[in-house]
């Protein structure tokens, strides 16, 4: 771990790592150092921190929201993968792994770090008008933190083209890497300011 410039710069797996302080510090989060805030680049909600990688396609997208009504946290999470394939108007949608809460919230209530879903998934998105044989294949990583007191939910997706119609995309070896940036964020993650979700 180093600190730089008085910002938190952490190496895991050769993977740098900063404490991103998001929607005005109200949310602490691990994610690549080098990434491009994309509010420099063109609007973005107020309800949304969206960043994008320096030398790849991949995007990541951390959105405040209104909870989601349903029956678990697995199917809330479902629901966000699901809404984000229509959105994209994917032509195919695999679920591949989901996963509950690592272990139970603790701390002062509500939980600084409330319970956390996790999806993995892939979708082929057909961009540019093409074909549905021609659609890029996403990975998508999501994160689900429900926060109980607040009746909302904050989700992290990461969006990681494997292969594109372009012959771009990351391959599998970028999606391993991108495993441990979402793992990271997923234990990094800490609400500090509960006025947030006023």
């Amino acid at each position: 771990m180093s600190n730089l410039s008085g910002v938190h710069v952490e190496v895991a797996n050769n993977i740098r790592l900063k404490t991103y302080g998001l929607f005005g510090g109200a949310i602490k989060m691990s994610l690549p150092a080098d990434l491009i805030d994309a509010s420099d680049l063109r609007q973005v909600p107020n309800t949304q921190e969206v960043f994008l990688s320096k030398d790849t396609d991949i995007s990541y997208i951390i959105e405040v929201l209104e909870r989601v009504e349903a029956g678990d946290g697995v199917e809330a999470v479902k629901f966000h993968f699901d809404a984000l394939a229509d959105d994209n108007d994917a032509k195919k949608r695999e679920i591949e792994v989901t996963e509950g809460p690592q272990t139970p919230p603790a701390g002062p209530s509500p939980p600084a770090q409330p319970s956390c879903w996790a999806l993995i998934g892939t979708q082929h998105v057909p961009k540019f008008n093409k074909s549905a044989e021609q659609a890029d294949i996403v990975k998508i990583f999501v994160l689900l933190w429900r926060v109980d007191a607040k009746q909302m939910d904050v989700v992290l997706t990461i969006n990681v083209p494997i292969s594109t119609a372009d012959a771009g995309g990351v391959g599998e070896e970028g999606v391993g890497r991108v495993r441990q940036i979402w793992e990271k964020a997923r234990s990094s993650f800490e609400v500090k300011d509960f006025e947030l979700f006023a």
